[in-house]
């Protein structure tokens, strides 16, 4: 089975508004038609909530969400933050997620769901819209040459296969993520789903509904895989389709230079396995374990906030101090305000 990341490069024709204002910043929501060729009903219009510094643009951050929707509200939280300080903050919505969900499903199911033509859809949907947001933010002179991209759970997993395919990140920090796609279909609370439909009968060409199988098959081809070129990784017939859609299958392409990969100790969603082994790829990498759950960290973000500041060399005081004293109350910018 083939899987297909490319897209025709070209300006990007957008709308946007201003919806909300803070002290130091303003958010700007901007749509624009996706260039994946094969989105999903639903999911054709891609969805940025920019967060733009009133001052001086210091540096830039993407924010990749986790699965569903709960999350967003926190990764909005962030992104106020650092805009506060000076970093221009963009917050994808992806494909078949929150606002952007495929008719007739729920948010965040189809990455998972065990048919490959699907999962392949969203997957390659989801790394086709994070680089086509990168090409924007260069478009509008939003991508500076500091740079990070934060990935949280399924944000994480999309943007390890985003940076092999085009490395252009100066800093990836994972958070709370995982690989081994088996480990996550089948051993996760979040897919239970998948259980279900192999206990009433699903069955599938290529053998989801035989977990067993699906492991023994990883456990044989993993060491081949780890050793692929990016071509002879996305090119080949002889490993399952399964881990061209794996961050697992991405990692060793990546330089670990730029990546601080966070852990949660008490992760029950992702299981131990799932995180270590993803982790294990990124060798030579910043590795860190903090004493949390998959969702508990969220309302810490203050403490993940200081760390991207310090990593986008913030050193402005005055600024940096912003994020110490950030009491303020978003205004919704009304007709008047936008034309001022």
């Amino acid at each position: 089975m083939k899987i297909n990341f490319s897209y025709e490069k070209k300006n990007i024709d957008y709308t946007s508004g201003f919806i909300f204002k803070g002290r130091h910043y303003r958010c700007n929501y901007i749509r624009f038609k996706t260039l994946y060729r094969n989105s999903a009903e639903g999911t054709e219009t891609v969805e940025l909530y920019n967060f733009e510094p009133k001052d001086k643009v210091l540096a830039s951050a993407i924010i990749l969400h986790g699965l569903g929707s709960a999350n967003i509200k926190y990764m909005i939280w962030m992104a106020r933050r650092l805009a506060s300080v000076g970093i221009n903050t963009t917050i994808l919505i992806l494909p078949g997620n929150y606002t952007r969900v495929d008719k007739n499903s729920v948010s965040g199911r189809s990455y998972l769901w065990p048919d490959l033509k699907i999962m392949y859809q969203f997957w390659e949907h989801g790394v086709v819209d994070t680089l086509t947001t990168i090409d924007f933010l260069k478009q509008k002179g939003l991508w500076k040459k500091d740079n990070i991209l934060l990935g949280y759970c399924l944000g994480g997993m999309v943007g390890t296969i985003v940076e092999a395919l085009e490395p252009q990140l100066k800093y990836f920090l994972l958070m709370t993520t995982g690989g081994h796609l088996p480990e996550i279909l089948y051993n996760s609370p979040a897919t239970k789903f998948v259980l279900r439909l192999i206990e009433k009968g699903f069955k599938d060409e290529y053998d989801l509904h035989r977990p067993d199988k699906i492991f023994d098959i990883y456990n044989k081809q993993f060491e081949k895989v780890k050793k692929m070129t990016l071509n002879e990784l996305l090119s080949s017939e002889s490993i399952h389709p399964l881990f061209k859609i794996d961050p697992l299958s991405y990692a060793h392409l990546i330089n670990p230079k730029k990546v601080t990969f966070v852990e949660a100790l008490f992760d029950k969603t992702l299981s131990k396995k799932s995180r270590k082994m993803l982790a294990k790829e990124f060798k030579g990498a910043k590795h860190y374990i903090i004493p949390t759950g998959h969702v508990t960290w969220l309302p810490f973000e203050f403490l993940l906030a200081k760390n991207i500041i310090s990593l986008l060399n913030i050193e402005d005081l005055r600024i940096k101090a912003r994020l110490y004293a950030f009491d303020e109350i978003d205004e919704a910018l009304d007709d008047e305000v936008i034309k001022k």
